[in-house]
């Protein structure tokens, strides 16, 4: 990280600078295309079941619900610092601590002064982005991604270079220094950072301890800044449950990795627009994050910030959120099982769907390379709202991944996620006629 930082980013535009258009540097969602269509039917009095956006049908805890209560009575909701309240810092920091105590051992503590509250996790990007990287600058992401990855980084005119995955669909340190090395032979540009979230949207998959810290330690070593995204964090099935890795449970991770989380998934609260960075070991990047944060937003939601400390140190809110992960899990069993019964289960067909509540499939020749118009017809015919997978892929005019693929969310309930997939699987043979 260079020292001139700062004042890099605070420099005076320079006048005359050309600009691109919002279209061109920002595409839109297709899942929110899909989105939009649902409403439409919905208000001419069609029942749609809801499998295409990653929404927790249950809302937040109570514990959070009384928090926010109280806290509109006290009513004290005007600003806070822009790098969050106190005690939601330091319960956060607190978490931390107590989940990868090995590390603090080894001298990475995690302290308060590490943990900026953000504006949910997009405006966690948008920070991140905007204080690690320059125009021009080549980061690394998955193929297959949240597309808001390749969206917010196109707009700061970040360069991304796509990393195929390997046959788990997930990116390791293997695939990382093949891309570096490659670029070295090249002549290109070096590889100035990589983002990937574990567990994966759309893919659900998810790095064991293993993969993940020597994917840090590579980072570290090659000099390439790791943003890790763990919004899906606590949503982990099968032999996850309790072995679920983060960038801060190793010691390069802790030094040079910043890591993104939110309160949106785990804990059901996406419209209070809360997450969560900590940052690396470098007093340069925390103080660029303060400034931006202070010019972007002035602060997170007051009212949010506040309800959300109930969250922590409370065992109880602990054991709800894992029975709302069980749920996730029978929703999850109800889908694999149907594209099971449809024959769709073929070897690298299906991503591992380890974590985050989606299932990604490849439909190889049988989505007729028209993925997104089999979405808009199964939501016109059978009612059924799903993400075509052009949403995630590249879109460079050359790989058809995009029109091969579908995501199902199992974030909205089993009852919901059941008679989805009974329709998908009715309404099946009609796309294959």
């Amino acid at each position: 990280m260079r020292s001139d930082l700062p004042t890099r980013l605070f420099a005076a535009a320079t006048p005359g600078a050309s600009s691109r258009s919002s279209p061109e540097v920002c595409p839109s969602f297709k899942v929110m295309d899909q989105v939009a269509l649902a409403v439409k039917l919905e208000a001419e009095g069609r029942h749609i079941c809801h499998l295409e956006v990653g929404q927790p049908l249950m809302p937040a805890p109570t514990q959070v619900l009384d928090a926010a209560k109280a806290a509109l009575d006290d009513d004290r909701l005007g600003y806070t610092h822009a790098l969050g309240v106190t005690p939601l810092r330091e319960a956060i920091a607190r978490r931390y601590r107590k989940t990868y105590s090995d590390v603090d051992a080894d001298g990475y503590d995690v302290s308060p002064d590490d943990v900026v509250v953000v504006t949910g996790s997009s405006a966690g990007f948008l920070l991140a982005f905007t204080a690690l990287f320059d125009s021009g600058d080549a980061v690394a992401v998955p193929q297959t991604c949240y597309p808001c990855y390749r969206n917010i980084l196109g707009a700061l005119a970040v360069k991304t270079v796509s990393l195929p995955l390997n046959a788990e669909y997930k990116i390791t340190a293997k695939e990382l220094k093949f891309e570096v090395e490659r670029r070295e032979r090249e002549g290109e540009a070096p590889l100035k950072g990589l983002i990937l979230s574990s567990p994966g949207n759309p893919t659900g998959a998810t790095l064991n301890k293993k993969e993940l810290y020597e994917l840090c330690e590579v980072c570290e070593e090659l000099g390439v800044r790791f943003i890790s995204d763990e919004i899906y964090h606590g949503i982990v099935y099968d032999d996850l449950v309790g072995n679920e890795a983060s960038a801060i449970g190793c010691a390069a991770g802790r030094r040079s990795s910043l890591v993104i989380n939110s309160f949106s998934k785990y804990q059901c609260m996406t419209g209070w627009r809360l997450g969560w960075l900590v940052l690396p070991e470098d007093e340069s990047i925390r103080d660029s994050i303060n400034r931006l944060a202070q010019n972007m937003y002035i602060n997170a939601p007051t009212l949010s910030q506040q309800a959300a400390v109930a969250l922590f140190d409370d065992p109880e809110v602990d054991r709800e959120l894992d029975r709302r992960v069980a749920e996730y899990a029978k929703s999850r069993k109800v889908v694999l099982d149907t594209l099971t019964e449809l024959g769709m289960n073929t070897p690298g067909a299906i991503a591992p769907a380890d974590g985050a509540f989606y299932v990604y499939v490849d439909l190889k020749e049988k989505a007729r390379n028209d993925a997104t118009n089999l979405c808009i017809r199964l939501l016109k015919e059978a009612g059924v709202a799903i993400t075509p997978g052009s949403d995630f892929e590249e879109r460079d005019g050359v790989s058809d991944l995009g029109e091969r693929r579908i995501r199902f969310s199992y974030a909205g309930g089993v009852d919901e996620v059941s008679e989805g997939m009974r329709r998908f699987k009715e309404w099946w043979p009609e796309w294959e006629k």
